[in-house]
């Protein structure tokens, strides 16, 4: 075989090689083309504001009054003739439309035996008893429905008084009270103020 045939053929395989190899090379690149997008998206929050500041207490009775003082530090009491007041505020916001609701319960203990003689009033002018005081005290401290970030505030006085000898009737049930509580058997009032703020559907 001549130089030249051997160069020639050389030349085809050679060529036949390269042509093998661009074919594969566009199968591959064929392969691996493509279109391709990404993005990362996110969103976060956190728990909408919902709160009412209401006071621990009300001190509404004392240990001392002009003529009456209890006989030790702190005890609190009340007597005929004997009266008091206590102004709290309650206030606060939502980030949640909202509406506060109130309940007042005034208890006697046992003792009394059913006789109610302390008297209420939200404004210290009219005198009511106390079922109207609790109805009273409780639309005073209602509110209409409260729009999303809008403050509720109230500022409300709470009077009560030990109307004294306001007959010769009550007179003697006045003196069964004191009695009792000198043999150790002290007659009780308690107040209890609830205030609710409610979310609204």
């Amino acid at each position: 075989m001549t130089k030249n045939k051997i160069k020639n053929r050389k030349s085809i395989l050679l060529i036949a090689v390269l042509l093998f190899l661009i074919a594969i090379t566009g199968v591959f690149v064929g392969t691996l083309a493509r279109y391709i997008t990404s993005n990362t998206v996110s969103d976060s929050a956190v728990v909408a504001k919902f709160g009412l500041g209401v006071p621990n207490t009300i001190n509404l009775f004392s240990d001392s009054y002009a003529n009456v003082t209890a006989d030790e530090s702190g005890k609190k009491i009340i007597a005929p003739g004997t009266d008091g007041s206590y102004q709290f505020n309650i206030t606060g916001t939502s980030e949640v439309a909202y509406k506060v609701s109130a309940d007042i319960t005034v208890t006697y203990s046992d003792e009394w035996n059913g006789y109610e003689p302390l008297e209420f009033s939200i404004d210290g002018t009219e005198w009511t008893n106390l079922s109207q005081f609790e109805t009273d005290l409780s639309a005073a401290l209602a509110s209409v429905e409260m729009a999303p970030n809008t403050v509720y505030s109230s500022t409300q006085t709470i009077f009560w008084r030990w109307p004294f000898s306001v007959s010769d009737e009550n007179d003697i049930k006045d003196t069964a009270m004191g009695n009792m509580a000198s043999a150790g058997t002290a007659p009780g009032i308690s107040m209890d103020v609830k205030v609710t703020a409610a979310q609204i559907d």
